[in-house]
């Protein structure tokens, strides 16, 4: 399937034309950036009375499922510079919704944990994420998406 030579951005009714897409209409990663942004604002739009964001969203996601998570392990899945993850996490412990311990066989490595807030506020964002997810999904036959998130999958994992 070809990329479309240009993208309609304008609102429903504008007699703008739509943007042109030259030498990006090729460009993977313009389409993957642009498809983040898009996803992203979306969901803060959709969201936006919530008090968190997608990152914390994806942060309470990987510590529930990965207890005991270290805090370089987690930056480096969230792809976050050391400082933007100790903020988040300062920022989640603060309300009381991890906690960071050290691990029970390696004195030497941190751990970072769910607390019961933060174990009850993932059920609430995963409820969120399963809707985001159903809206999406709408968006593909099932073939398709395997397919897509095979190769975002790859395109997560590879090294920069």
């Amino acid at each position: 399937m070809k990329a479309p030579a240009c993208v309609t951005t304008q609102a429903e009714g504008s007699r703008e034309p739509p943007v042109e897409l030259g030498v990006l209409r090729d460009s993977v990663g313009f389409f993957v950036l642009r498809a983040s942004r898009k996803l992203t604002h979306d969901w803060i739009n959709r969201w936006q009375e919530r008090q968190h964001r997608p990152l914390f969203y994806c942060a309470f996601a990987l510590i529930g499922a990965n207890p005991g998570i270290s805090p370089a392990q987690l930056a480096r899945f969230l792809v976050l510079d050391k400082s933007r993850a100790s903020d988040l996490m300062d920022t989640l412990e603060a309300e009381r919704s991890i906690t960071r311990r050290r691990h029970s066989e390696d004195q030497r490595r941190m751990g970072i944990y769910l607390t019961p807030l933060g174990t009850a506020r993932l059920a609430a964002i995963l409820e969120e994420m399963r809707r985001e997810d159903q809206r999406i999904h709408a968006l593909f036959a099932e073939d398709e998406r395997r397919q897509l998130i095979t190769a975002l999958g790859k395109l997560a994992a590879a090294d920069s």
